[in-house]
């Protein structure tokens, strides 16, 4: 009996990185038909990564609602954070080990724009710093929710006024509708291939592509709240912080959407949103995912703020953030023209040197 609760949390981990996977695939075809006509680089960075941030939100959202602890903000915050170190250094890393060019043959090294990088360097930057100014305060206000929030909207309005400059003079882009093969009714539902099930697999239209995006989203909170459970679990198990458990397990596990999409558009030789998307999805999760369902709680609730305990280990993951993911951009933007592997494995060994100092000092 022993063994078998010792196991079940990290087993409700890997069946949330599962249910996470299709969950996000099936989104993320849906929310392609919704922005079919954004040009390359805008798709990943909103499209693509607020689709795959759903996981890291619907946490929030489940330790807040689902659990009703608030004092579980921390271990949201654990995801997260943690996601973001993920995002910004594993995701690009793979994408640029696995890139392939229009043929499909291996590449040794992919090219970027440098004026998307800066931009979407910016607002992640902004976000972050943002986010660990108010980490450092006893406690986190409704104000500072709404402050996250905001810069959002600056970086949606952003992306806005960036889509219409590079749309002047471009021909429209023809959007291709990726048909899902029909794998069987069991199949097609145990792999959320709900357009095929409820709409005979037909090209996307605007009523089809809400209904399937709204039955995705419902699959990925309950999917959240699953993975929530195994990182409480296995904090137990393992005698860690769940705070810990939340940075290590449970970010790797909702930022599982994120690596299969990024990878998917390198192998597609569309390095602009494999990069993009991790990128866009840290501030997205950094300030919507964090801070929306915070600032919907503190309105239900009648209150304007929640205690942060203050200690050494929210501090290093305060800094780390940012130190981390100015490295990251760094070794990007002064690489632009030629992003080899490598940088890849620069960015895959700041990780595992940031994962074995958070242990060391936290765990």
């Amino acid at each position: 009996m022993n063994t078998i609760e010792n196991v079940w949390p990290f087993l409700l981990i890997i069946f949330s990185c599962y249910l996470l996977k299709y969950a996000c695939d099936t989104f993320e075809q849906a929310a392609s038909y919704l922005g079919r006509n954004f040009p390359p680089g805008v798709k990943g960075a909103t499209v693509n990564a607020v689709g795959s941030s759903m996981p890291e939100m619907c946490v929030v959202i489940a330790c807040l609602f689902w659990f009703n602890d608030p004092s579980l903000v921390m271990v949201a915050l654990g995801v997260t954070a943690g996601s973001a170190i993920f995002n910004g250094c594993v995701i690009p890393a793979l994408s640029i080990i696995m890139a392939k060019d229009e043929d499909g043959s291996a590449v040794k090294s992919i090219k970027l724009t440098k004026r998307v990088l800066i931009r979407d360097v910016f607002w992640v930057l902004t976000a972050e710093i943002a986010l660990i100014i108010f980490l450092g305060f006893n406690h986190f206000t409704l104000w500072m929710a709404v402050v996250l929030n905001v810069i959002y909207v600056f970086y949606a309005v952003h992306l806005y006024i960036d889509s219409k400059r590079n749309r002047e003079g471009d021909d429209e882009d023809v959007y291709e509708y990726e048909e899902i093969d029909d794998r069987g009714v069991f199949l097609n539902l145990i792999t959320f291939n709900f357009n095929t099930l409820f709409f005979s697999n037909r090209p996307f239209t605007l009523v089809s592509s809400l209904v399937v995006l709204s039955l995705a989203i419902a699959v990925i909170s309950g999917s959240s709240s699953i993975l929530v459970e195994g990182v409480l679990g296995s904090a137990s198990v393992l005698g860690v912080p769940e705070f810990f458990a939340g940075l290590i397990f449970g970010s790797a596990a909702s930022s599982v959407p994120d690596l299969m999409l990024s990878v998917k558009d390198a192998r597609k030789g569309e390095y602009e949103d494999a990069v993009a998307n991790p990128l866009a999805s840290n501030t997205f999760d950094t300030t919507i995912a964090f801070a929306l369902p915070l600032l919907a709680w503190f309105l239900i609730n009648g209150v304007d703020s929640l205690p942060l305990l203050q200690d050494d280990s929210l501090t290093l993951l305060r800094w780390s953030i940012v130190g981390i993911t100015g490295g990251v951009a760094a070794s990007l933007i002064f690489n632009y023209k030629k992003v080899t592997r490598n940088v890849a494995y620069f960015l895959l060994a700041m990780f595992f040197v940031w994962a074995g100092v958070m242990y060391a000092l936290i765990g």
